[in-house]
């Protein structure tokens, strides 16, 4: 069950991804820049479509937050070592905190 909720965290951060693309170089919806924005919101839509799916078999509170926590915790990892911003003590304990609820509601 986990892994269906990775694979929806991971289409919403790719989406969130290319959406940073897009906007941090400011492209104008044509060329490249129409390709990264239609990549993003096939991103989001595919995340959204499983998720409608998880909700058929899965309690509706757990399908709808296992995914959003696993978002989260992918975009701090990125920020951190990909994007290189740092984060403030309680922004780590916020990420503690959300590993503990995968824990608790998986």
């Amino acid at each position: 069950m986990l892994i269906k909720f990775i694979f929806i965290g991971l289409a919403y951060t790719l989406g969130d991804v290319f959406m940073k693309t897009w906007s941090n170089h400011q492209y104008a919806l044509s060329g490249i820049g129409l390709v990264i924005f239609i990549a993003s919101i096939v991103s989001y839509t595919t995340g959204f479509i499983y998720y409608g799916l998880q909700l058929r078999t899965t309690n509706f509170g757990v399908a709808t937050l296992l995914p959003i926590v696993i978002n989260v915790l992918i975009i701090l990892l990125l920020t951190v070592f990909y994007y290189h911003e740092p984060l403030s003590l309680k922004q780590w304990t916020g990420a503690l905190l959300g590993v503990a609820a995968i824990v608790l509601l998986h």
